[in-house]
């Protein structure tokens, strides 16, 4: 009875493996269609309106004064002065062409900011792509280990009926099937889980994902090749060195600014019926206490600032590099080790496997036996990931992307 009810219980779900989702086409997506990516490139839109805006110039100033009004007889205008005025700020000192500078730099410095924020995008995306394909491949290996347990069953339960194996071990068999097939089930979940939230970063629905070259390789370029190759690509180090010239260039703008701008005005004034006067003028603010002291020194400590920022970003840079280089020598390293080792023990699960079909063996060491291929299969499946996982995040750290 416990026999057929395992038996029955055990009618697995198989996946469907069609319109694949590839690694590049994921990541064309995500660049396209990921709500942060999209959300962040918005950023370089404000700031193209940012040039418009650095781009005007002051508005004129109209002003109108009546006096000696006649509130009882406003027909009367024998003794109303009337003043009409209109005046224009004029920027000095290149100030408005300073303003429209930095502006533009700002919109370079934004749209290499939204390269930089992509940068961390793609390593979730790396994660989330590299689980799915371990959850997959594990899940693969999960269906054939318990395709080849249940056909060890199918001898068993010869072996069973004809008296050479006890009940006791016998159900000790289908007891470890049930492993078997948690295995199974918990593997098809993580990818589906999985998959689910891959789906949400790239936009798109698909049943499965193709991911061709699985053969850990060693780097091809130095590390000293690697470093030289990032601080040039590198999109931070390219903002970093940026943002170094605007606050050169705002140092610019805050000296300029202690500059007085000069107001002209147009008057006509106008007495009683008889008398009418134009003229003009101009006013200049006298620059004797605020000459913009304070804005120009702190301009000049964010120049300092940048500066060391930029140091900073170069030297993280390399740090990240040759740590992510390292990482990929040492998870080549374990993937060989595994490489080595993995077809002795498979063979070793087969000759098991014979053993037991001509009762050579007794089931503890089959089931042991069992035991050590499935862990050391998934270590070994997850030495490929681990290394790609780094291999993608190495290549994203150099800049190509």
């Amino acid at each position: 009875m416990l026999k057929k009810f395992i038996l029955i219980f055990t009618g697995y779900i198989t996946i469907s493996y069609a319109d694949p989702l590839t690694f590049q086409e994921g990541l064309e997506l995500l660049v396209k269609r990921n709500y942060d990516a999209v959300i962040q490139k918005y950023e370089i839109e404000k700031s193209k309106a940012d040039i418009i805006t650095a781009s005007l110039r002051p508005n004129p100033t109209f002003s109108f004064n009546s006096t000696y009004i006649n509130f009882k007889n406003f027909s009367d205008s024998s003794s109303r002065q009337d003043s009409f005025r209109i005046e224009q700020e004029i920027e000095t000192a290149g100030k408005r062409e300073l303003r429209k500078k930095i502006a533009q730099q700002m919109l370079n410095y934004t749209e290499l900011n939204y390269k930089v924020s992509l940068k961390d995008m793609i390593n979730n995306y790396i994660k989330s792509f590299s689980q799915v394909v371990s959850d997959k491949i594990q899940l693969k290996s999960s269906e054939e280990n318990l395709k080849s347990f249940k056909k060890v069953l199918e001898i068993a339960d010869l072996q069973h009926k004809t008296g050479f194996i006890s009940d006791l071990d016998y159900q000790k068999l289908y007891l470890n099937l049930i492993d078997f097939e948690k295995d199974y089930y918990t593997n098809l979940e993580n990818f589906k889980k999985d998959s689910e939230y891959l789906k949400f970063l790239v936009r798109k629905d698909f049943s499965d994902i193709e991911f061709q070259d699985l053969t850990p390789k060693l780097p091809q370029q130095s590390l000293e090749e690697l470093l030289e190759k990032a601080v040039k690509n590198r999109y931070d180090i390219q903002a970093s060195r940026l943002n170094t010239e605007i606050s050169k260039t705002q140092i610019d703008y805050n000296k300029a600014l202690a500059v007085p701008n000069v107001t002209i005005g147009l008057e006509i004034d106008g007495y009683g019926n008889k008398y009418k006067y134009s003229g003009i003028g101009f006013s200049v603010p006298i620059p004797i206490f605020d000459r913009n002291q304070g804005e120009i020194l702190k301009s000049k400590i964010n120049y300092i600032q940048s500066k060391l920022q930029e140091e900073k970003t170069v030297q993280q840079t390399k740090t990240e590099i040759t740590q992510l280089y390292y990482s990929l020598i040492s998870k080549y390293n374990i993937y060989k080790s595994y490489e080595e080792k993995f077809q002795q023990i498979k063979q070793l699960k087969e000759n098991t496997e014979k053993a037991f079909s001509y009762r050579g063996i007794n089931i503890l060491t089959l089931l042991d036996t069992y035991r050590l291929y499935r862990e050391f299969q998934k270590n070994y499946n997850q030495s490929i990931i681990d290394y790609f996982t780094t291999y993608y995040q190495l290549k994203v750290a150099i800049g190509e992307y």
